[in-house]
């Protein structure tokens, strides 16, 4: 009789440690999806960095095409394609600007949210 109740007690004790188990597990579980919300909230912000840059590099290429035409091609109508690309590369720069600004608003709302 003695090694049955030994053997109960062993059990309740068992699954008290197992519920504090499962309690712990839940918990790295929460901190675990919160880090992994927070490194996508980085990565998102990241991401938003470098399609800003994607747009200056297009922009300084759009510029160079248009002084390379504008200067070194000697056909009127390629002059006038060099112009309107020197014009449309700031014109690239304020998309890219507006862009950026735009989905970081986005970024921080969420993080807020969250």
């Amino acid at each position: 009789m003695d090694d049955t109740k030994m053997n109960i007690e062993n059990k309740e004790l068992s699954q008290d440690e197992m519920a504090r188990e499962r309690t712990a597990l839940s918990e790295l579980r929460t901190d675990m999806a919160t880090e992994r919300t927070d490194m996508a909230f980085e990565r998102t912000a990241l991401t938003n960095s470098q399609t800003f840059l994607a747009y200056c590099r297009t922009a300084i290429g759009t510029f160079a095409a248009g002084i390379g035409m504008f200067e070194f091609i000697n056909n009127p109508n390629i002059i006038h394609i060099g112009m309107a690309l020197m014009i449309a590369s700031p014109l690239i720069v304020l998309v890219g600007i507006i862009h950026f600004f735009r989905v970081r608003s986005r970024i921080t709302k969420l993080v807020k949210h969250h």
